[in-house]
């Protein structure tokens, strides 16, 4: 029998599954992939990639001598299982061919996301900063959803090409070793933009860095060209009699005393080129 079924569906299939196949798989046992003398079950996360907000959703395989059933949680897995699935053919040409579509659209799934992150990048360059932070975050974790679903699908069709029990026949083992180098190529180019959005986060980072850094070399400047003239201001502001107060030219000697100390710190400033 081949077949996609639900999770809550298991009991009604327990000629083909065996009883104590359908406890072991009801109790959430599963790892990864498992392999025994007559059967094999896999589990994997599958996320629906075009969709941006999709959280995973758990399809379970399992395959003996006459039966493959692919085990969805919910219906969102149960459709995709569905659009993959093809009947009328042996097992593991179905299972290659569920497979081979859980990977379909990859390509142009990766070429997207790196056009987003050059897009991302030439933003930061550009000093653009509006809601440029929640997009890097955001980009991350699509890139990081991604990646870990084919590193899933790379590990899945590596042990099914080992082939322990003999599940899958000679003839189709070709047809997995080539399905296996497009999920390493897949995963590989999602390792590579996960990567590269790390590299525009820090750029951004070190960007924010330069902008704060420049904002405290005003008030550094600022406050070094206010903090003389305060004091300037503070000395002839006491109720001391000094004796520039009754000096004919008192009044010029200290506009003339706080010109000289701001045109001594705008020196200092270009010399450091700050100006």
């Amino acid at each position: 029998m081949q077949k996609v079924i639900y999770l809550s569906e298991l009991d009604l299939y327990i000629k083909e599954l065996e009883k104590p196949v359908v406890s072991y798989i009801k109790e959430g046992q599963i790892e990864t992939y498992e392999s025994f003398d007559t059967y094999t079950i896999a589990a994997f996360d599958w996320y629906n990639l075009f969709d941006e907000n999709a959280k995973p959703d758990q399809i379970l395989i399992y395959i003996d001598r006459n039966d493959i059933f692919f085990i969805c949680e919910n219906a969102d897995a149960y459709k995709a299982a569905n659009s993959y699935f093809e009947e009328g053919m042996t097992n593991d040409l179905v299972l290659y061919s569920f497979l081979k579509n859980t990977m379909k659209g990859g390509m142009r799934i990766m070429e997207k996301m790196e056009t987003e992150v050059y897009s991302l990048e030439d933003e930061v360059n550009n000093g653009s900063k509006e809601g440029l932070s929640e997009q890097i975050f955001a980009m991350r974790d699509r890139i990081r959803h991604v990646n870990r679903y084919y590193e899933q699908i790379e590990f899945l069709i590596q042990e099914f090409c080992e082939n322990d029990n003999y599940m899958i026949s000679e003839n189709e083992i070709r047809n997995f070793e080539n399905l296996k180098n497009r999920a390493i190529h897949f995963n590989t180019m999602a390792a590579h933009l996960r990567d590269y959005i790390m590299q525009v986060r820090e750029a951004y980072k070190a960007q924010i860095g330069i902008e704060q850094n420049n904002l405290m070399r005003v008030f550094t400047m600022v406050t070094s060209i206010f903090m003389p003239l305060t004091l300037i201001v503070g000395w002839y502001g006491m109720n001391v009699k000094m004796p520039e107060t009754t000096w004919e030219y008192g009044y010029i000697f200290v506009a003339v005393l706080c010109v000289v100390v701001c045109g001594i710190w705008m020196y200092v400033f270009r010399r450091k080129k700050w100006l």
